[in-house]
């Protein structure tokens, strides 16, 4: 199973509580807003948005 951002940032919760994507339980890839929104300008750029495409190429690579 994929990972969300918050877990792939790792945020604690008083971060994550906080965090609109995490509110509507979608990461900030798919509703387009996070924490990191304003600083990268597209997802391609994000470095969390890469950790979660290696992470899927991990999960295909295991089965």
């Amino acid at each position: 199973m994929a990972k969300d951002c918050w877990d792939l940032k790792h945020c604690p919760a008083s971060h994550y509580m906080n965090c609109e994507a995490y509110r509507n339980r979608l990461s900030c890839w798919e509703g387009k807003n996070g924490c990191l929104c304003h600083v990268y300008p597209s997802c391609d750029a994000c470095y969390i948005f890469q950790l979660h495409l290696e992470d899927l190429k991990n999960q295909e690579s295991s089965k």
